[in-house]
């Protein structure tokens, strides 16, 4: 992106003409590939660089708060809050707060009320409605739900990090809380300070991770862990040799099916009621599903081809050989295990109380969490639908690999 002062001017002035509040050719640069008129009266842009032709700044929103904001190709909804930082190909609703010195990178899906600290750091993730996260965090790879509103929510304490790269180079994504928390009415997840998450992995709504711990199998929900690590010494690592893969490839299948299933909510639920400032928001949002569902089907297939040549190599690791059955059966299922996680189940019927009463109070004029909450009883088919279509398209995923040895 080439420096040009003169058109930069040009473009604050043709900003404030039409109500944007814009703090000055000497705080604010905005490339000539932005769409001007995406910028929305009553946007401010204090500190800024914008660029991106896919950029969109609604009214209310304020980029810059705490010093300068470097925004490229994002979607920021009405009344969010962009700190510095660095903000790329990401997706921001309504009320969303991000305090500064973040990096959010493609792929990340921020619903209303999202809270966050200082120095977070976010790729190919998804916050649904009103959770918070401390300061220093690292959460690329994972989708987190969980709570009833901002004074009761999932909270991720500062220092936490989701460890998705081992040692192999492989990424993992992992699944904290669960589809039915998009439903405002399940108990929050609590992941304590300091603690590390090494995907994949599967925390329930309502579970509580103790500060400090590190958290290396599923946590139940409602469940209680505190693990302050293990001491392990094995000498002779190889990076090349794998262990059993099965339960890592069916918990990326279950993953998935949340992604399937939140992005028929918002085929379904979400865009067919949205106010017409809000459409463009939740068909962006649906776009950063579809990278993180893509996204976690390359990794396995990445995984598979280093399998593939394990296999086949006469230099394959001893430490494989047990194994090998496996390896070689999740090869040769591997294409009919792929079609079964990139194609969603059919959603079949919406359950009407519900989504008759949401829609009802969304033409009211009410917001998305309001309207969430206003559906009284028909919540409880809702969560079954949700639920219904996860546990179909796992159950399908895991037919597919029904051959393979554990």
């Amino acid at each position: 992106m080439s420096f040009d002062d003169a058109g930069n001017r040009v473009r604050i002035e043709s900003l404030l003409a039409r109500g944007v509040d814009v703090w000055g050719p000497e705080r604010v640069y905005v490339s000539e590939n932005v769409n001007l008129g995406a910028i929305e009266p009553g946007a401010v842009i204090r500190h800024a660089t914008l660029s991106g032709p896919t950029l969109r700044i609604a009214s209310g929103a304020v980029i810059g708060t705490s010093g300068h904001a470097e925004v490229e190709g994002c979607q920021i909804g009405r009344n969010a809050e962009l700190g510095a930082g660095l903000y790329q190909g990401a997706t921001f609703l309504e009320g969303v707060k991000i305090r500064g010195f973040a990096e959010i990178r493609p792929g990340t899906l921020l619903e209303e009320q999202v809270d966050l600290a200082h120095c977070v750091a976010l790729k190919n993730t998804t916050f649904t409605c009103c959770c918070v996260a401390g300061s220093l965090i690292n959460f690329c790879d994972l989708f987190l739900t969980g709570g009833t509103s901002r004074r009761d929510h999932t909270e991720i304490g500062s220092g936490v990090v989701h460890y998705n790269f081992d040692p192999r180079g492989d990424k993992w994504g992992s699944l904290i809380g669960g589809i039915r928390g998009v439903l405002l009415r399940s108990d929050p997840v609590f992941i304590g300070g300091t603690c590390g998450l090494v995907g994949p992995l599967e925390v329930g709504l309502g579970a509580v991770t103790a500060a400090g711990s590190i958290i290396r199998k599923d946590v139940r929900e409602n469940e209680l862990v505190a693990d302050s690590g293990r001491r392990l010494r094995r000498p002779g690592f190889d990076r090349h040799a794998y262990g059993p893969l099965k339960r890592e490839f069916l918990a990326t299948a279950k993953l998935i099916g949340t992604l399937h299933a939140f992005d028929a909510w918002y085929a379904l639920v979400r865009l067919p009621n949205a106010r017409a400032d809000e459409r463009s928001l939740y068909e962006a949002g649906r776009k950063q599903i579809n990278a993180q569902i893509e996204e976690r089907v390359r990794r396995l297939g990445k995984i598979v081809v280093k399998l593939s040549r394990s296999t086949a190599s006469k230099r394959r690791p001893a430490a494989q050989d047990r194994f090998l059955g496996q390896h070689l059966e999740l090869i040769e299922r591997w294409d009919m295990f792929r079609q079964s996680l990139e194609n969603p189940i059919e959603p079949g019927s919406l359950p009407d109380p519900f989504f008759d009463a949401y829609a009802e109070a969304r033409g009211a004029g009410q917001g998305h969490m309001d309207a969430v909450k206003s559906a009284g009883h028909g919540a409880d088919r809702a969560e079954r639908w949700l639920e219904g279509l996860v546990d179909r398209f796992t159950a399908r995923a895991s037919e597919a690999l029904s051959p393979v040895h554990a």
